[in-house]
Formats: C-alpha cells, sequence, structure tokens
C-alpha cells in the first residue's frame, strides 16, 4: 500500500480510534510482568497506550505497527503499514508477546487473528482486546476459536472506553498464555465504590420474634 493511500485509510480510521485506558493496559501488565519478554509486537498500536506499561521491562522492544504514523517516536521500532498487507519480511525478529486493541468494526478483530497466525503461528502469546459478540455471534468463528489455545478471558465493563465515547460490551482474550485464572471481570476504578444498601429498621416486637427463627 502506498503512501497516500495509507494517508486517507489513516484519516478514515482516526476518528474511530478507541484508546486503551490506563487501567486496561496496567491489569494486562501486572498479569504479564513476570513472563521473560524480549520482543512486544503492539499491532494497530497508534499512541502505544497498550504496550506502555511493558516499558518498565528490561530490556524489553517494542514494535509498533499502525497505518497512522503520528506516534512512531513512542516505540523502540515502528512500521508504518495496513498491518493486514504485511509478510514475515516485514518483522525482523519474531515476537514474544503480541498485543493489539483491533478496530471492533466490521469482522477486523477476526482477519487481525486469522492473518497473526499466519504469520507466527498458533502458539504465539496474544493478548487480544474484542467486543464480546467476536466469540458468540458466530458459530463458524466459535468452533474455530476452539481449536485455540484460550487460557483466559476478561469481560470488560460497558463503559470501559466511555472516555472515547463508545459503550461496548467488551473482553480481553488471552492465547497461549499461563494464567491463574480463567474467567474475570474488571471495571474502571470511578465504578468500584460499594453499592450502598438500604436498610429496614425492624421494632422491639418484630427483633424479638425473628429470634425465635434464627
Amino acid at each position: 500500500m502506498n503512501n497516500s493511500k495509507i494517508s486517507q485509510q489513516s484519516k478514515i480510521l482516526k476518528k474511530s480510534v478507541v484508546i486503551t485506558p490506563d487501567f486496561v493496559a496496567d491489569e494486562i501488565y501486572q498479569n504479564l510482568k513476570r513472563y521473560p519478554i524480549k520482543n512486544i509486537l503492539d499491532i494497530g498500536c497508534w499512541n502505544g497506550s497498550l504496550s506502555k506499561p511493558f516499558k518498565k521491562k528490561r530490556n524489553t522492544k517494542i514494535t509498533g505497527i499502525d497505518i497512522d504514523n503520528t506516534f512512531e517516536n513512542n516505540f523502540d521500532k515502528f512500521i508504518h503499514k495496513d498491518f493486514l498487507k504485511t509478510t514475515a519480511a516485514d518483522f525482523e525478529v519474531k515476537p514474544d508477546l503480541i498485543l493489539s486493541n483491533p478496530p471492533f468494526n466490521k469482522n477486523y478483530p477476526y482477519m487481525f487473528l486469522n492473518h497473526i497466525i499466519d504469520l507466527f503461528g498458533n502458539h504465539i502469546p496474544i493478548i487480544f482486546i474484542v467486543g464480546s459478540w467476536f466469540s458468540t455471534t458466530s458459530n463458524k468463528r466459535m468452533e474455530y476459536l476452539n481449536t485455540l489455545n484460550i487460557t483466559r478471558k476478561t469481560t470488560l465493563h460497558k463503559n470501559t472506553f466511555k472516555d472515547c465515547g463508545v459503550s461496548i460490551d467488551s473482553n480481553i482474550l488471552y492465547f497461549n498464555i499461563k494464567q491463574k485464572t480463567q474467567i474475570d471481570f474488571l471495571k474502571p476504578k470511578k465504578l468500584e465504590k460499594k453499592q450502598k444498601f438500604k436498610t429496614i429498621a425492624f421494632s422491639h416486637e418484630q427483633v424479638e420474634y425473628l429470634k425465635k427463627y434464627d
């Protein structure tokens, strides 16, 4: 794809960019920080919000790939290209970990996952943020996903991407990464306040009555 076509596509997709919130990226990093990771590939990276916490790991190199090169300096290496148009020759080394928050619209997540596996094999460790529909709305896709090694699924609160003007049910899928927890739930800290319940006051007679059945 030539630079003019990349620029046109970049302008279209930039309007629909959904940035990975810090608390989501930090949660992923905390789950993986003890793993021996040297080379990370951040697909559809944009500003690098998803891979940013991994900069804390010593001797870890992050390669970003995106059709928008506005934030290319945020990475150790940057590939200005449509990921779906890449070949193995575009990558100097095989990554130890792939991170991706692909566009949720159309069939992009499925296309991204297929291309990742075509390039690097189905045993590559992957962190994939996708709409919940990805693993539930197609029998054919569900059958395909069942052939892969999904080791953890984190359900995200529907308001996770609210700051980007998006409210959607979504998941973090872990592929080929051993995890103690298989299913969990993650929500923004501002929603973690304890729910308040109204209490009912009983009269003395009611309390005495209830004691009989305690």
